[in-house]
């Protein structure tokens, strides 16, 4: 199997992005979108695995240079823009994927309904979002977040975060169907290292644990939906 490349500085959990994506079936010559892809670590890995139409979009100019002097594969398939205009006409990909995104969107049903149109009849968008109920306190945790000022901060940062009921609702209003929200191991190599840093061993006790959580209260939330 191919080796999981990963650019220092990237964010988020490119190998478990990765093996969700791979486990949904999608077809290598399908057009792909990754919304938020920073350096490209997760286009670069679906381009060695035999996906050749791939792109990105990012709001960090500087990261998506970065990425294509460590990726020249993907020079010219990511752009920077500012977050809310998307450059590019209705109906052009086949599959949109956002990682880590939802949360930061300020008019999140606005920007959801605007991918919508950029996916081709029958396309697809494959998400994961932290979930409200576990993000908030971790982050208040993790960061001594016991004042006002440090609060606003947290949720400033992540400004759209969900329940599983609200992500579900959110995505229907906004146009998809066949929503399907589920689970992915929480207890992944980057995960616990995060905790670790940040909790120390008793956040990992409770990682593990969250594995058997219910769905309502599954850490993060990972899923698809149709146009």
């Amino acid at each position: 199997m191919t080796d999981v490349v990963v650019l220092d500085g990237e964010r988020g959990d490119t190998a478990s992005c990765l093996t969700y994506f791979q486990s949904l079936g999608i077809d290598p010559a399908a057009r792909i979108l990754d919304v938020g892809c920073r350096h490209g670590s997760f286009l670069e890995n679906l381009r060695r695995r035999g996906y050749g139409d791939v792109h990105g979009l990012e709001v960090d100019a500087a990261a998506v240079t970065r990425g294509e002097g460590a990726y020249p594969a993907l020079k010219g398939r990511m752009q920077a823009y500012d977050g809310t205009a998307l450059p590019f006409p209705d109906h052009s990909f086949d599959v949109i994927t956002m990682f880590d995104v939802i949360e930061h969107i300020p008019e999140v049903e606005a920007y959801l309904a605007g991918l919508r149109r950029l996916l081709r009849p029958g396309g697809r968008l494959v998400f994961q979002t932290p979930n409200l109920l576990i993000d908030a306190p971790y982050w208040i945790l993790a960061l001594r977040a016991f004042n006002r000022e440090k609060l606003a901060l947290i949720f400033r940062e992540h400004c759209s975060l969900q329940t599983h009921g609200s992500l579900h609702r959110l995505l229907k209003r906004t146009g998809f169907h066949d929503v399907t929200i589920e689970r992915n191991r929480s207890d992944t190599e980057f995960k616990k290292e995060l905790v670790r840093q940040s909790l120390g061993w008793p956040g990992l006790l409770i990682l593990q644990a969250s594995n058997h959580f219910p769905m309502v209260l599954c850490p993060n939330f990972w899923g698809h939906a149709r146009v």
